[in-house]
This record gives C-alpha cells, structure tokens and sequence, in this order.
C-alpha cells in the first residue's frame, strides 16, 4: 500500500519513467540547465534530457544514427514491397527510381524523428536567438515523421482494403502541407531556400502521384472483393 500510495503523488509518473529506462545523471548537473522549446516535451525529460547531456544530439552522432536506422528501415521495406510485386514495372531504370523515392522516405521518417527530439530543447537549436516558431518544431517534426510513416504502412501492404483510405487521406494532408510550405520557400527565401523549395516541390509531388495511383488501384480491389464475398 504505501508503494501505491507513492506512485499515486503528483510527479510520480516521472520518477518512475526515470527508474525504467535507467536513467543516469552525470554529478554536478542539474535538472534544469536546459529549456525546452515545448511545454509538454518535459513529460519525456527522463530521455530527452538523457539523450541532450549524454550529447547524442550532435550532429555527427545524430546524423550517423538516423541514417543508419533509415537503412534498416529501407531494407525492410524494400523486401516488403518486392513480395507485394509494387512497382509493376520490370525495367531496372524505374525500379530503382521508386526504390530511391521510397529510401528518401525512410530517411525523412527517422531524421524527423530524431529532429523532433532534438528541438524540444533550446540549447539544441541553431538558432543564435530565441524565435518565436520554437514550440511548434518538436511536433511539425514529429508529424512529418508520423506522415513517412503511414507511407511506408500503405506502400508495404500486401493487400489493400478500404481501411488503407483513413492512412491514404493522412498522408494525402501531409503532402499538401508540405507542398504549401515547399512553395512558400520557393516565393520568399533566398536562391538557395527558393532550390531546396522546388525540390521539395518536385519530391511532394513525386509522392503524391504514388498515392493517387495506389488508391486508383485500392479501391477496384476492394470493391470486387466484396462483391466476390456478398455473391
């Protein structure tokens, strides 16, 4: 009773997430020799704070990493759309096209990842002052990543449903978000932001005429499967 009673105080969930995954604090440095960028990021300080002092957000450690984790990501989800037999085309050029689309893809979704964790805390921006976006980098991030994800759910399907249309139309926002902001670069920043916008741009759009040709075959499927099944 008395351990339930202690982990039924305020602050205790915290503890005990610390207790978990072991957390270790260097002597001489405090809790709080950091900020964060969002409020609701001090929920996860056992590992995000763990993660900043141990230094694993530097770049040649978190670069390494991510790319590392995208590899493997890729790898497994290049066996999987191989047995799925997607994309149909048999000639090497194209194939290895789609494979690099969807290899970006990976790599987004763990670099995002590994970005929204590392913007939760100011020291870890490359900012030189405090900007007023701040809040909204650590979950942008996360949702661009959360985005890749659904993506890589849907193009590893080896049989699709009309459930496949909730991520479709997830990842079909996503797209628009980020072609509005690729076209923002492209009108407002610099030549080299205006470059990366276009890419951007071109990689959205890319994407985007997957998806639509995905859910073009989606639905037929589907549909003559039911009526196979009400027969």
């Amino acid at each position: 009773m008395g351990r339930l009673k202690q982990f039924s105080e305020p602050g205790s969930l915290r503890a005990a997430l610390s207790a978990c995954i072991f957390l270790y604090r260097p002597e001489g440095v405090k809790a709080l020799d950091y900020h964060y960028t969002w409020e609701f990021a001090r929920h996860f300080d056992p590992l995000i704070g763990w993660l900043h002092r141990r230094g694993l957000f530097d770049f040649y450690i978190h670069i390494p990493v991510t790319t590392a984790l995208a590899i493997v990501l890729f790898i497994w989800t290049f066996a999987r759309v191989r047995r799925t037999g997607y994309p149909g085309s048999k000639k090497r050029l194209p194939r290895f096209f789609w494979h690099s689309i969807y290899f970006s893809v990976c790599w987004v979704a763990t670099a995002s990842f590994g970005v929204g964790l590392k913007t939760m805390i100011v020291e870890e921006l490359d900012y030189q002052e405090r900007k007023w976006f701040e809040p909204y980098l650590a979950p942008s991030h996360l949702y661009i990543s959360s985005v890749a994800f659904a993506y890589i759910f849907l193009i590893t399907r080896s049989k699709s449903s009309y459930y496949d249309l909730l991520p479709a139309f997830y990842i079909q926002v996503g797209l628009i978000a980020g072609s509005v902001v690729a076209f923002y670069r492209i009108l407002y920043e610099d030549i080299e932001g205006a470059a990366g916008g276009a890419l951007l741009m071109l990689f959205f759009a890319v994407c985007n005429y997957d998806l639509i040709r995905r859910v073009r075959r989606m639905l037929p499927a589907s549909i003559s499967a039911q009526s196979r099944v009400s027969a």
